[in-house]
């Protein structure tokens, strides 16, 4: 017969990784949802979806982007980013990446953020740093 003490051991350690198994989940919803509420504004500021952002050809997209804020900017590359390197697999999340040049295209968004405000945030320079080290190892 078990011990108490190992028992009440193990019934912290189930409870443990179901909190975790929790908290991904949690996760995964909202990095959802952040695209969605992104497409939203996108659809409604620019007339453009995330999918129209993946997948046009870049100078008919700069045009609409010269309307966009730099912070709007900043969120649609973090958020195709996080699609870039998720494991979530949803809908969009697997369209958005079955494009097999969407790091490409997040890299052609950080220059020409970079090039419109001279400047990155650190975020967008950590991002592009890595982004630079994936494509090179994809070559």
């Amino acid at each position: 017969m078990p011990q108490p003490k190992y028992i009440a051991l193990e019934l912290m350690i189930n409870k443990f990784a179901e909190f975790i198994e929790w908290l991904f989940r949690k996760k995964r919803k909202s990095e959802s949802n952040k695209i969605n509420e992104l497409n939203f504004i996108l659809k409604s500021e620019l007339d453009l979806s995330i999918f129209d952002i993946s997948e046009s050809p870049f100078e008919t997209l700069k045009i609409k982007l010269e309307k966009a804020e730099s912070i709007l900017l900043e969120d649609i590359i973090s958020s195709l980013f996080t699609i870039s390197t998720s494991k979530y697999k949803n809908q969009t999340f697997h369209r958005l990446k079955s494009n097999i040049k969407l790091n490409n295209r997040i890299m052609e968004l950080i220059l020409y953020t970079e090039n419109r405000n001279n400047k990155l945030s650190l975020e967008l320079y950590n991002l592009k740093n890595s982004l630079q080290q994936m494509l090179k190892s994809d070559v």
